[in-house]
């Protein structure tokens, strides 16, 4: 069923679909959900460790990817994106560093900076279930978080 998902031929058309895989315990190298990862467009993973945490919607920004994203997006987007990304990174693979008092504030500029932001970003990536925002806006709220020109 998802291999036949995709671009058809010449005057066939396409067929579009949303599919779900569960997997045991977040498991992202269950077969399933790498083969389906490997062949589909782009993959949004939903993390029970962020729902838990009271973080709506739960989606790992991280760990999903469009690949479709730099054709349908124009390129701030795409480096506001990936500045997004880079953020959450730095403030994952620090964050123990952080919690426990080893790093020193002033040490690491990119850490201070991320770890800044942090707030910010995930009251961006937050929305009620009836909550809706138009594009435009959210491009303009996630330009003046990231102090895009």
């Amino acid at each position: 069923m998802v291999e036949r998902a995709g671009n058809g031929d010449v005057n066939q058309g396409s067929i579009t679909a949303f599919f779900t895989v569960l997997t045991e315990g977040d498991d992202l190298q269950d077969p399933i959900a790498d083969a389906s990862r490997a062949i589909l467009d782009g993959h949004i993973v939903l993390s029970r460790e962020m729902a838990d945490a009271g973080h709506y919607p739960a989606i790992d920004v991280e760990k999903s990817v469009s690949r479709v994203m730099p054709q349908i997006t124009d390129d701030q987007h795409v480096l506001m994106s990936k500045a997004v990304r880079q953020i959450l990174s730095v403030c994952r693979k620090n964050q123990d560093l952080v919690s426990i008092g080893a790093y020193k504030p002033g040490t690491d500029p990119a850490i201070d900076s991320a770890f800044t932001l942090k707030p910010k970003l995930d009251q961006y990536l937050q929305q009620s279930m009836r909550e809706t925002v138009p594009y435009g806006m959210c491009l303009g709220m996630l330009k003046q978080l990231l102090s895009v020109e």
